[in-house]
């Protein structure tokens, strides 16, 4: 029997609870969002679904007290519109969710949550960071989606230009989900790299989403199912790595790097034999996030 938490059902976070019903890979769900109506909805929605799927889900709603026994807790809170001004990036949202992360954390310390918490929110890297400090959680318990969902998209890229199935392609986007992000080439296949221009392919896979927001002014597909794939990682404590958002000490932040994942969280970085540039971009890469997320 598992239970997870999901907090904000914008269209990732329905898109996630939506999938794991129709995977069956939860027996209870506990949504929060504070657009009730759109709450009720959703739930509304997935239950009809129950007759099809095969599969019965209790689904609770706004009740932070029903988290107290989740194995696991989603944050997907954000607010889509911050993107549609000019030039938007990823830290449009940060004083957004910073506010969010604070009502969030007074809240879940009224419970007695101990599970894992997985972040989707943007600046991911940040509200990692921030969440993490507001309740004093273990670092180990508690991690964001990352460039998963970047390496996902470095993947789809070597696929195009290659053929070859991007689930057996090797690979890594490391450092910040965002502008400071780089393509670890050292970890791709050498036998992949010919005919690529490494600068333009890059830039190519940092936009990668941009193309995706740009015709339907959000996304969702992609980054429900990395974390799908984390959800059932750590249910079933397969401890598979995934360049996911983990604490590093060195920088004093979160960032994506390889980690061991399982039952409960990060069991371990995956050491990498990183070249002295690429050492050196994770470095800058940490100073870009911790420049913006403690400025006053």
């Amino acid at each position: 029997m598992h239970k997870l938490g999901i907090i904000g059902l914008g269209n990732v976070g329905s898109t996630l609870a939506n999938n794991l019903v129709q995977s069956g890979a939860v027996d209870e769900l506990v949504l929060i969002d504070k657009r009730e109506d759109k709450l009720l909805a959703d739930k509304l929605d997935l239950e009809d679904s129950f007759a099809a799927s095969g599969h019965f889900v209790t689904i609770r709603t706004n009740d932070y007290t029903a988290l107290s026994n989740a194995e696991i807790l989603v944050i997907s809170v954000g607010d889509i519109k911050a993107y549609f001004g000019d030039n938007p990036d990823r830290w449009v949202e940060l004083e957004i969710n910073r506010k969010n992360i604070k009502d969030i954390a007074e809240n879940l310390k009224t419970t007695a949550f101990s599970g894992i918490i997985i972040v989707i929110s943007n600046p991911c890297d940040a509200i990692t960071t921030l969440l993490q400090k507001e309740l004093d959680y273990p670092k180990e318990k508690i991690f964001g989606t990352g460039t998963l969902l970047d390496t996902s998209r470095l993947k789809r890229q070597l696929w195009q230009e290659t053929g070859i199935n991007p689930s057996s392609l090797s690979g890594y986007v490391l450092g910040e989900h965002g502008d400071s992000q780089f393509i670890a080439w050292s970890t791709v296949d050498t036998v992949l790299l010919s005919g690529i221009e490494p600068v333009s392919f890059e830039e190519s896979v940092r936009k990668g989403g941009q193309a995706v927001f740009n015709g339907k002014r959000y996304t969702n597909f992609a980054i429900a199912k990395c974390c799908q794939q984390l959800i059932e990682t750590i249910f079933q404590d397969s401890r598979s790595i995934y360049p996911v958002s983990t604490y590093h000490e060195q920088f004093g932040v979160y960032l994506s790097y390889p980690a061991i994942v399982g039952r409960d969280g990060i069991v371990s970085t995956y050491p990498l034999s990183l070249s002295e540039e690429e050492e050196k971009k994770l470095s800058l890469s940490a100073q870009a996030i911790l420049s913006k997320v403690f400025r006053k």
